[in-house]
Parts: structure tokens; sequence; C-alpha cells
């Protein structure tokens, strides 16, 4: 791949440089980079090789075979081997996604789509203890501190390079009201309301993901799960997605499940008249994605989603 991209000196444009082109030909700014976008910056910076060219370049870049870049694809298309220093980033970086919490924790059952990110970067070897320490490193609950995790890796492997985080801003305190007058200073404040529960709390998940559904079909991307807000594995009760500008590829799917609850789900194409499934994805590690919904909204953007034919539920 490095030879396609000979006009580039990697001596005069480093890392950085690098990244800056990733970002700038990202457009749509989804962190990732289809054949159309590498296609259009590669013209407007004079590239004079045909379009079947910059499609064989898009194709070697695409490890993964989902039809777009992502920005370690690139790098190591680029001929980059990482740093200790930018593995640590970049493994810093991919935890952050899968913290739902905010909290800097995980729980184990994430590691191995994460681990499938790290495979192009880290020898078998190297995969191998990270799992082991893990394991050794997982609360009562499951969960993993990945900072702390981070830590152990660097210490014990010396494979990665971390920077001290900053601490977290405290938030202001709210400010105290006081009425004075001429004989009394008294601090006044106003009780919240009373939370009222009429049921289980309910979050809204939103997952998105790029699929191209074949023109004149009136097939949709979906979700089927386990749980009954995601209909219990009968697509008659899929949450149908909505793709968003039409035609463009990106679909959303809004879900409202249950706060704080584990459950197992599925990419799914199914015809508008949900009576059987189009296509299953294919999930890496095991039958099903599994997931937790936490305890508020979140926002993800799936990408790695290999797909089988499927023909009848």
């Amino acid at each position: 791949m490095t030879t396609s991209y000979e006009s580039v000196d990697q001596n005069k444009f480093g890392f950085e440089k690098f990244e800056h082109f990733f970002r700038e030909t990202d457009v749509d700014g989804s962190g990732y980079i289809d054949q159309d976008e590498l296609i259009e910056k590669l013209i407007k910076c004079g590239f004079k090789g045909s379009v079947d060219s910059m499609k064989r370049m898009f194709a070697t870049a695409d490890t993964s075979g989902d039809g777009q870049i992502s920005f370690h694809e690139f790098m190591v298309a680029m001929g980059f081997k990482l740093s200790p220093k930018h593995k640590g980033d970049m493994m810093r970086f991919v935890f952050s996604e899968y913290d739902t919490h905010g909290n800097r924790k995980i729980h184990i059952s994430q590691l191995e789509k994460i681990f499938k990110e790290f495979e192009k970067h880290f020898v078998r070897g190297e995969i191998r203890r990270m799992r082991e320490l893990a394991e050794k490193m997982k609360d009562s609950a499951g969960f993993i501190d990945y900072e702390e995790y981070l830590k152990q890796i660097q210490i014990q492997q010396g494979i990665i390079k971390m920077e001290q985080l900053k601490p977290k801003p405290k938030k202001p305190e709210e400010p105290v009201v006081e009425k004075v007058s001429a004989t009394t200073v008294t601090s006044t404040f106003t009780a919240p309301p009373p939370k009222m529960y009429n049921g289980p709390k309910m979050v809204q998940l939103t997952y998105k993901l790029h699929y191209r559904v074949p023109k004149g079909s009136d097939d949709k991307l979906a979700i089927l799960g386990d749980i009954p807000e995601l209909g219990k594995w009968n697509p008659a009760d899929a949450v149908i997605g909505t793709e968003s500008p039409i035609g463009s590829g990106w679909w959303s799917v809004i879900m409202e499940v249950p706060a704080e609850t584990p459950f197992e789900w599925k990419w799914v194409v199914i015809p508008k008249s949900k009576c059987h499934i189009v296509r299953w994805e294919i999930e890496y590690g095991g039958p099903n994605r599994t997931a937790y919904s936490g305890d508020r909204n979140q926002i993800i953007t799936h990408t790695h989603i290999p797909w089988q034919d499927w023909t009848k539920y």
C-alpha cells in the first residue's frame, strides 16, 4: 500500500501530518473514510492515478473488509508501525469509546471486541498476556479500571507508554443564595421535588451503522434482541432503523430499554413486511452481541460488521 502513496514523503510528513490528512478526508466526521471520500481527497491533492487504481488502494487499506477505512487501518497502510506512545494513546481512545458510564471502567465481556481492534498492532503473545492480565484485574462484577489496566500493561510488558491523565475538573459548587435584612442573615434554598417512580427507569440507546440496501429494495436495517424491547428475536417486533439522508447508507436505530440491563442482540436486514430475516450479521467471538444498557442515554457507531445471507427466519 505504501508504494501506492509514493508521492507522500514520510520523512516530510510525520504521524501528525497523516492524522491531519485523515481528519480532512473524513468529511462527514464519522471517524472512518469511505471510498468516495478517499477518491475525492486524492483528486483534490493532485493524485494522477486512475479511479480504478484509487479503488484498489482503498481495498488494500480496508483490511477489515467493511467498506470503510478506520484511522488505524489508514496509518498502517501509510507504513507506520505505531510507537509505544501512539499504541498507548490508541488503546486509551478505544477503551474510552466503550466506556459507556464515563467512569474509566469497562466490562470483561467487551474485551474480545476491543482486542479485535488491537490485533493489527500487537502480536498474538502480547494479546494473550493482555487477556490474562484482564482476568486477574477484573472486580467481582466483572469490571476493569482500564487506566490502571493500561498502566500495568506498560509496567509488565513495556509495549506501550502511557501519559499521566489530568484529573477531571471539579464541577463548581452551586452558589448559596443569602437573604439579608437589618437584623438577620439566613441562607435559603429550594428543595428539589420528590422523585416519582412509575416503573423501571428507561434509557435511550442509538446505534448507528453504514449499510447500503440494494436499489429498488424495501429492505430495512434493524435490531433484534433477547429482551421484549428488542423483539425477543421475533422479526415482526424488530426495532427498525432510519436511513438519513435517504440513500446515504447511514442508518440509526433508536431503542428504549430498561436501565442497568444486560442483553444480547444482532443487526439484521428485514423487508418492510417484517415477515422474515433477509440477513443476519455474523458477530466475532460468539453467536450474539452482548451489551449493558447503563444508566444514561448513549449514541454508538458500529463498524466491522460481517454479514451472512439468510433466506428465511
